[in-house]
């Protein structure tokens, strides 16, 4: 991670604590890492430490599959792999923030209606 910037390096740091069964946005985190969604997209789009850092996990702001090098069918495909049944919404608290971040249920009903 030392060739990356400070910004970036925090960017991974906030979407490294996805947990599984959960996504965020690309919103919630920008808020977190102290940056633009667009900054977030792209550092996602190069993201050198998939799947470590949780990539896939990231969606957009109204649960719909946006942006993943690898096709949003694969990125729905690792999303179903993860559900875990979970309901609610957690917040994980971060640099004095909070990260949002809700259940892979959400996204999973999104397509379902497509």
């Amino acid at each position: 991670m030392k060739h990356l910037s400070d910004l970036n390096r925090k960017v991974l740091d906030v979407t490294a604590m996805i947990p599984v069964g959960y996504v965020s946005s690309y919103g919630m985190i920008a808020k977190v890492a102290g940056t633009a969604p667009r900054a977030v997209g792209r550092m996602m789009a190069r993201n050198p430490f998939a799947p470590i850092v949780p990539c896939h996990r990231v969606v957009g702001s109204d649960f719909s599959l946006v942006g993943y090098g690898g096709g949003l069918d694969l990125k729905l495909a690792f999303l179903k792999r993860e559900k875990r049944d979970y309901a609610s919404k957690r917040e994980i608290p971060m640099n004095g923030k909070k990260l949002m971040v809700f259940p892979v249920e959400f996204v999973l009903k999104k397509t379902e209606k497509k």
